[in-house]
């Protein structure tokens, strides 16, 4: 690194960081830091000793000596790196090497650019990642981040892999089983745990019940699907990085059938009955879409539509979907998309209005379609009514005349098997 970049006559004023910009005599410098990625070890001594002289040039508890130190530390960095890359030809720093990607135990790693704007600690060590200097790696399914040199220490598997793996949540409120069946180690790097107040304090992960040190984790809190979909809870609660990485990956995912687990619950969430309702609504509207020419051409589902299961599917949900029903934001966007899809097939488009019925029982001129709140959809014909007209007559005379007719075929038959 040259050393143009700080001249012995630089003079560091107040002026230059009073409103916590880089002081003007350090400017160069950390645009040099930035750029020059193939500094070799002497140049970067050399601007070690430079650094350190102009620390002690600096009063005590300055802004200037805040940056100067900063920039020493940078400095050190960078120059362990630079020995790291020197004694091993396969680090991702050596342009030879031609190491930018790399799977570890199901993470399919990508090798971070220097100057991204990051702020970043190691899943694997905890420890910050400098992303100026350091060679570090994000997964590209989970966002395991690490350091180069923590790659081959690594013990958790990834998010995606597992959640793909088991396929549903854990439905078990906190399944705890003890310290004793963990033999008092911790879930993940079997690391021994405190049982008091301490650096390894036995922390409880409020997912999947089993405990963990302070390194695997971190006291970050998650919404509980389990939680949710037994008691209605959204308060977020402790969980280890690993569970807090499955819920981020699995959060989007349509894994979750209240219909199965906890019906009753339908019963006592108002929100949760409407939007069935509308899913509903949203269901038979998609079945017109589906054979319409004009709706295919205008990618209108594929428009309009961001989480396909809503329409797709009636009984699945992903917890994004039972976190915006309780925060109200879904019954924006869905009935949106039921204003859209309902204009289309009532107003805009011939096609669809082609395919409207008329009630059989009171043979009333009115059109109606499946999803117009005050008609019903017969089980066995899919025929359509009036939800009075059926209710007062109690029978669907399509059945009736479909059966009556399979009576008159099967009469015929045996009669002619009889001659």
């Amino acid at each position: 690194m040259t050393q143009r970049n700080i001249s012995s006559n630089t003079s560091i004023t107040s002026e230059d960081s009073d409103n916590g910009d880089i002081p003007s005599a350090l400017e160069s410098e950390e645009l040099q830091l930035a750029l020059n990625k193939e500094a070799t070890e002497d140049e970067l001594n050399k601007a070690i000793v430079r650094c350190k002289n102009l620390v002690l040039q600096t009063d005590n508890c300055s802004t200037e000596r805040k940056w100067l130190v900063r920039h020493l530390i940078e400095l050190r960095l960078r120059l362990q790196e630079c020995k790291e890359a020197d004694g091993d030809p396969n680090h991702p720093r050596n342009r030879s090497s031609g190491v930018s990607k790399r799977i570890v135990k199901g993470h399919h790693f990508l090798l971070q650019p220097l100057l991204r704007a990051a702020s970043q600690y190691c899943d694997h060590c905890t420890s910050s990642i400098w992303c100026l200097v350091q060679a570090w790696y994000e997964c590209q399914d989970c966002g395991y981040s690490c350091h180069y040199k923590c790659m081959s220490s690594i013990l958790r598997e990834c998010a995606h892999v597992v959640t793909s793996e088991r396929g549903a949540f854990e439905l078990a409120i906190c399944p705890e089983i003890g310290l004793s069946v963990q033999r008092y180690k911790c879930a993940e790097c079997k690391t021994l745990l405190q049982l008091g107040k301490g650096y390894n304090e036995a922390r409880r992960c409020d997912y999947n019940g089993l405990y963990y040190c302070s390194d695997c984790h971190w006291g970050s809190q998650a919404v509980i699907p389990a939680r949710v979909i037994h008691n209605w809870d959204f308060s977020p609660r402790p969980v280890c990085q690993a569970s807090l990485q499955q819920l981020q990956v699995a959060s989007n995912r349509p894994i979750i059938s209240i219909e199965d687990v906890n019906p009753r619950l339908f019963n006592f969430v108002h929100e949760l009955s409407l939007l069935r309702r509308l899913r509903n609504d949203l269901y038979k509207m998609r079945k017109y879409l589906l054979v319409c020419r004009k709706a295919t051409e205008d990618h209108l589902l594929w428009k309009e539509v961001d989480s396909p299961h809503l329409i797709e599917t009636l009984n699945l949900f992903s917890l994004e979907d039972l976190v915006e029903i309780h925060s109200g934001e879904i019954f924006v966007k869905v009935q949106s998309w039921v204003d859209t899809f309902s204009k289309h097939i009532k107003a805009n488009c011939e096609i669809c209005r082609g395919r409207a019925h008329i009630c059989e029982i009171c043979s009333n001129d009115q059109v109606l379609y499946p999803f117009d709140s005050d008609a019903v959809t017969c089980d066995g014909c899919q025929g359509v009514f009036h939800k009075s007209c059926f209710n007062r007559k109690n029978e669907c005379p399509k059945c009736k005349r479909f059966k009556h007719r399979e009576d008159n075929r099967n009469k015929d038959t045996f009669e002619y098997d009889e001659l």
